[in-house]
């Protein structure tokens, strides 16, 4: 028997030349691979964010409109402390002045206490003014926005120190340091009001017409300070 097999030719073996088998994995096209997709579904929804964000102008109507509409929200917001202070000045002056009963004197502690409560962060007005509002930041908007962080200074910091001033003098009356200290948070009150009247004016100039006037109130002078 011999080993020569004439009928069939010698060829080099090539696994290239080999018939595939329909059982082999078969692999995605590139673009449909998951990755892909969802880089592009990334690259999407960052677009369409950009895009909703891109500032868009608005007219002097509706910028006056929203910057009106800011005011009213600062005013209702700014109403409970504008009472409280003026209360508490007028107390001061009258028991400076001899001009209260021993029954309303006897009111003054409670009522100065409450006084206190409206110009802290105990405040619902207070705290929706300080961490809820935002001002539309248009060109007005930037001089209302700055008007807004003048008022929270004078309701939590000036009005504030004032009140408990005359809550300690009513405990110790005369003393100096403290009258001396309320004087000085009397002037700051009244200089602020004018900053912040001064940035809604400015607003005003921007837009060529009279937004709403912002209700902070003059205070009546504190006797003896």
């Amino acid at each position: 028997m011999t080993d020569d097999f004439p009928e069939f030719e010698d060829v080099a073996f090539d696994p290239a030349s080999m018939p595939t088998s329909s059982l082999g994995i078969t692999k995605a096209v590139w673009y449909r691979r998951p990755w892909v997709l969802m880089t592009l579904a990334l690259v999407v929804i960052v677009a369409v964010s950009v895009v909703v964000d891109l500032p868009r102008p608005i007219t002097k109507a509706q910028d006056a409109a929203s910057q009106n509409a800011s005011i009213q929200e600062i005013n209702t917001d700014l109403a409970d402390c504008a009472f409280a202070v003026k209360e508490s000045f007028n107390f001061y002056n009258l028991d400076v002045t001899g001009k209260l009963s021993p029954s309303n004197l006897a009111q003054v502690p409670t009522l100065l206490t409450g006084d206190e409560t409206a110009c802290s962060f105990a405040s619902e007005p207070v705290y929706d003014l300080t961490n809820n509002l935002q001002v539309d930041d248009t060109a007005a908007g930037k001089h209302i926005d700055q008007m807004l962080s003048v008022v929270e200074r004078w309701i939590t910091y000036n009005a504030l120190a004032s009140i408990k001033d005359i809550q300690y003098l009513f405990n110790h009356p005369g003393d100096a340091a403290t009258v001396s200290h309320l004087g000085y948070q009397e002037g700051q009150l009244a200089k602020e009001r004018i900053k912040a009247l001064n940035d809604e004016a400015q607003a005003d100039s921007v837009l060529g017409l009279k937004l709403h006037s912002l209700k902070i109130p003059s205070l009546p002078h504190l006797t003896g300070t």
